[in-house]
């Protein structure tokens, strides 16, 4: 219809009216391609909101994990210091089982991994661009290596304060594992170190971990009380270290999540 009306201006040089539907022609594509990135922006915004309230939840689930890790630290930490207390103090008829208990609670440990599935898509589907304050995607990326490098320091202090360091120390000497007991020790394992079930149960009924057993100075290569309170002392300077580290990684985490709900909250206004 325009392209008509040109020509036929063009015919009767009528360069006036050819001008207007030339600004009409250029307008009317202008303001095409306006609304285009108009459509663009708004859906590019609605997936930044989309893809941040994820990484929020993720956020949060985060945060749950860690306050568990602080809390199995703190347990551990406190433990091996209970422990160490029994050795100097405990004259009583159940002195080796509780400490027997107690060393082998220490033994354990716990392996920080947490997740974000949000994180991961926006990395390896090269989305990260689509948060559009610059800021708070370099606090996101930020966050993600500090998560890393803070989980890789748990598993290595693991590594040396418990597996290398207690826990091939009982078995070098033959220190016996034991069971937990509330009522034997006096206090409930931590929630997040529990493992009642049936099969511990039918486990922990047989006769390696019968109720009466030799007293600690009886086994094998038993060692002299002063180097196993030097490895308590050692599993509870690594729970401090794991715990510090951790509290890190929650701070962290919180601030991340309060950051993006700054976002979100001026982008809803």
């Amino acid at each position: 219809m325009i392209l008509r009306r040109i020509i036929a201006h063009l015919r009767k040089q009528e360069w006036t009216a050819i001008g207007l539907d030339f600004l009409i022609v250029v307008l009317g594509v202008f303001l095409g391609l306006q609304v285009n990135n108009w459509n663009e922006a708004a859906a590019d915004r609605r997936a930044e909101a989309a893809y941040l309230s994820q990484l929020q939840g993720d956020l949060q689930r985060i945060e749950v994990v860690v306050r568990e890790q602080i809390e199995f630290e703190q347990f551990q930490g406190r433990l091996a210091g209970a422990v160490a207390e029994m050795i100097a103090n405990d004259r009583s008829a159940e002195r080796s089982r509780r400490i027997s208990a107690g060393l082998s609670q220490l033994t354990m440990r716990r392996t920080l991994r947490t997740e974000s599935p949000t994180f991961v898509d926006l990395q390896s589907s090269g989305n990260l661009e689509i948060i559009s304050d610059p800021a708070l995607r370099a606090e996101i990326i930020s966050y993600f290596f500090q998560r890393s490098r803070l989980e890789a320091v748990i598993e290595k202090n693991n590594a040396f304060f418990v597996d290398e360091a207690l826990l091939s120390f009982m078995r070098e000497n033959g220190l016996p594992a034991r069971p937990w007991d509330d009522r034997l020790m006096g206090v409930r394992v931590s929630s997040v170190a529990q493992t009642a079930g049936p099969f511990e149960d039918e486990i922990y009924a047989g006769r390696m971990f019968e109720a009466q057993i030799p007293s600690l100075a009886s086994a094998p290569n038993a060692p002299h009380w002063a180097p196993v309170i030097t490895h308590l002392s050692w599993r509870s300077l690594g729970a401090v270290a794991n715990e510090s580290t951790a509290r890190r990684l929650l701070e962290a985490t919180s601030a991340l999540e309060a950051r993006i709900a700054d976002h979100l909250e001026g982008e809803g206004r």
